[in-house]
């Protein structure tokens, strides 16, 4: 019932701090990257910056895995539903509906970029492993 139609889901810490920033403003507790189900959370970019790319490359042991950017995710409740306690509060998308609903969109609320895997299939991901990355012009 909660398949993703990409292989990966791609978000930079910056967004979800940029989040925590707006929650707590509002009066809010902050939330964990887990609401959100991400494959790769990138670090040492500005938040959002995964709106932009257009493909990356991750360095691994084994080889490299390469990553093509296909479209924003557009959320669901599920980011609502904290994921230790089962418990449902609509905060997460209220709080994101002031700012991240993208008019290239359509108006959606997008958090993070779906990706496809064009190669690297088997290998094995590892926090702080170096990446580079193409944006998208």
């Amino acid at each position: 019932m909660f398949s993703d139609g990409f292989a990966a889901l791609i978000i930079t810490q910056g967004a979800l701090d940029t989040l925590n920033h707006h929650l707590v403003a509002a009066g809010h507790s902050p939330v964990s990257m887990h609401r959100f189900r991400p494959n790769i959370v990138l670090e040492g970019l500005e938040a959002h910056t995964e709106d932009d790319l257009q493909s990356m490359r991750i360095h691994t042991a084994g080889g490299l895995i390469e990553l093509t950017m296909a479209k924003r995710c557009t959320r669901c409740q599920i980011p609502d539903i904290d994921p230790f306690t089962a418990q449902t509060s609509p905060v997460v998308s209220q709080v994101l509906a002031h700012y991240r609903c993208l008019p290239a969109m359509n108006g959606a609320l997008c958090f993070g970029m779906n990706a496809i895997v064009h190669s690297g299939l088997g290998l094995t991901l590892h926090s702080g492993q170096p990446f580079d990355a193409d944006y998208a012009c």
